[in-house]
């Protein structure tokens, strides 16, 4: 389990409602940046005891240009759910590179708990009082 950061053009990642990008703008996104390749199937490290699994899904996509890369045992995987695109426990390069995707494709970029992230990985610390907790229960 970790921490997902979503691109997102919804007030709120996790509403069923509002503005949603759509699994063909996000192939099409993929397709046009030279910097992304689609996996359609990836290993996964489950756990901290090094665990791994196989997840195949249409929308799965690689930075292939990610410089944190080790031995192609590494991967900065995104892929699309619910109208949003997501990352799990993405470095700050990554992030860096999800704030451009999230511009590319008229969004912006949302941590599990509702905080916005800039263009350099920050948190917006305007956008944190914004979290609406009462979502979660």
């Amino acid at each position: 389990m970790g921490y997902d950061l979503h691109i997102t053009r919804k007030d709120d990642w996790s509403d069923t409602d509002g503005p949603a990008i759509t699994r063909e703008e996000w192939l099409d996104y993929v397709g046009s940046d030279k910097s992304m390749r689609p996996e359609r199937e990836a290993v996964v490290v489950a756990n901290e005891r090094g665990e791994e699994f196989s997840v195949q899904d249409e929308t799965l996509a690689t930075w292939k240009d990610w410089p944190n890369r080790k031995d192609g045992k590494s991967a900065a995987l995104l892929w699309y759910s619910a109208g949003n695109i997501v990352a799990t426990n993405p470095d700050d390069l990554m992030i860096q590179k999800m704030f451009l995707i999230a511009d590319a494709l008229g969004g912006k970029l949302q941590g599990d708990d509702g905080e916005i992230y800039n263009s350099i990985g920050m948190v917006d610390r305007q956008d944190r009082s914004k979290k609406r907790w009462w979502k979660f229960w």
